[in-house]
């Protein structure tokens, strides 16, 4: 799908495929250390890269945005079914608990450069349309979010992510959110 941010950029976004190693690799390349600090998932070596995009489809389901004008990748998110073991550990012992088959557990990143155009949001809703249309209820963040991270935040709460706890880690205070996004009936009959 491709989409036209704020500032009449337009990407397009689609899964991620098996010769994009070399375009992720050089997105990763370009993130500031700020926005690197920000992203926990996985690392951003080379070797990583490759074994993701040689492993494809996996177990997740990765999402890149593609600047149109440039070719360059310019956000990269991950849905990943269920929860991630450290974060099913933290929710239990709240004795808070989501069903594997219609809970993801989600992670996204925007190039700095495309930071606050609307990209994020308009990616955002593609992949929470076809996460409805699978019938998941539930979006949890992956490894939840840093409090200090007022822009992430901010993005979360406006795309309805309540908060759920706060938890310390690796030296900061964090926040877990999630999303509930089953339909209701009324919903489906006004649609």
């Amino acid at each position: 799908m491709i989409v036209e941010t704020k500032n009449k950029k337009q990407a397009l976004i689609r899964l991620l495929e098996r010769g994009d190693a070399a375009a992720l690799y050089n997105y990763f390349n370009r993130l500031s250390a700020k926005s690197k600090s920000r992203f926990g998932p996985h690392p951003f070596d080379e070797a990583t890269i490759r074994n993701i995009c040689n492993d494809l489809p996996g177990d997740m389901s990765r999402y890149v945005a593609v600047d149109l004008s440039s070719g360059e990748i310019v956000a990269y998110m991950l849905i990943k079914p269920g929860m991630i073991e450290w974060d099913e550990k933290r929710y239990a012992q709240r004795n808070q608990y989501f069903s594997n088959h219609d809970a993801v557990t989600f992670a996204p990143s925007v190039a700095d450069e495309w930071q606050s155009t609307g990209l994020g949001s308009k990616m955002y809703a593609v992949i929470e349309k076809e996460l409805r249309e699978k019938g998941i209820s539930n979006i949890i963040l992956w490894g939840g979010v840093q409090a200090t991270n007022e822009k992430a935040v901010n993005y979360y709460k406006k795309h309805g992510y309540k908060f759920i706890a706060s938890f310390w880690h690796d030296g900061k205070d964090n926040y877990d959110m999630v999303k509930t996004i089953k339909e209701t009936a009324d919903e489906k009959l006004i649609s």
